[in-house]
């Protein structure tokens, strides 16, 4: 998925108007830095069928010559050859019903706000925990809270709980096997770490315990999401998808916050 500014269309239509208009007067190196610019939305924009058209054109070699002169410091400051200019618009010319085709192909869509901006929730989610705590969760619990993230801004809200919660297991499981040092076992869920938690706080075998509140919120959790979500029981609407997301986070603060009071990150 490549991301592109509604800016660069507008940029582009504008530039591209004046490629077409009072070009005649202008340098080797001011003419060559308006086609590359053409080019360089073109490839942006993945327009392959354009991309031929201008290869079949010979654009590509006119432009080409265009550059040599651009680059040369005897030639660079020097107007565009009326020969080379005529040659290069008109084939711009004939690529322009093929550019006009293929950008009606080309599709946007305006992303809703959500209660983060859609910018944290793209590229930033780590805005989200408490300072320093995602740069050190588990790798793939990282992953789960990108990709949680990228479906709540893409209106994927049950996608979006799914990556939250598996985000927290892993966290869990990560918590489970550094407190009470055992490794965990490709069968073990999330009732698996929290039972044997439990346990260990009425055995005294986990000082200090985890707060009565961190282990609420872990019953809660896989007791009215994470199963009901991992078995298709649940949907979730946008609201829904954004009180999981900042309960799972809010969760897994606390789960770092606990694991750094015992020194263990």
């Amino acid at each position: 998925m490549d991301k592109i500014t509604i800016y660069q269309y507008y940029r582009f239509g504008f530039n591209y108007r004046i490629l077409h208009d009072n070009n005649i007067d202008l340098s080797n190196e001011v003419l060559f830095g308006r086609f590359e610019e053409y080019l360089e939305f073109i490839d942006d924009l993945h327009l392959n069928v354009t991309k031929s058209a201008i290869k079949q054109t010979k654009l590509n070699v006119e432009i080409e010559k265009l550059k040599k002169l651009a680059k040369a410091a005897k030639t660079k400051s020097l107007t565009v050859d009326k020969a080379l200019h005529d040659s290069l618009n008109s084939k711009v010319l004939k690529i322009d019903t093929v550019l006009d085709a293929e950008l009606g192909t080309k599709i946007g869509y305006i992303l809703d706000e959500k209660r983060h901006s859609n910018e944290i929730l793209t590229e930033n989610i780590d805005k989200l925990f408490n300072k320093s705590y995602y740069e050190a969760l588990p790798t793939i619990a990282q992953y789960d809270f990108k990709e949680s993230g990228l479906c709540l801004a893409f209106d994927r809200y049950t996608a979006c709980a799914f990556h939250s919660l598996r985000g927290t297991e892993d966290v869990l499981k990560w918590y489970y096997s550094l407190t009470l040092s055992i490794t965990p076992t490709e069968n073990d869920t999330w009732g698996t770490f929290e039972t044997a938690l439990k346990n260990a706080i009425t055995a005294n075998t986990i000082t200090p315990h985890p707060s009565e509140h961190l282990m609420i919120n872990i019953g809660s959790i896989r007791k009215y999401y994470r199963n009901k979500t991992q078995h298709p029981q649940l949907t979730y609407s946008s609201d829904e998808a954004q009180d999981l997301l900042s309960l799972c986070i809010k969760t897994v603060n606390e789960i770092m916050t606990d694991l750094k009071t015992r020194g263990l990150i």
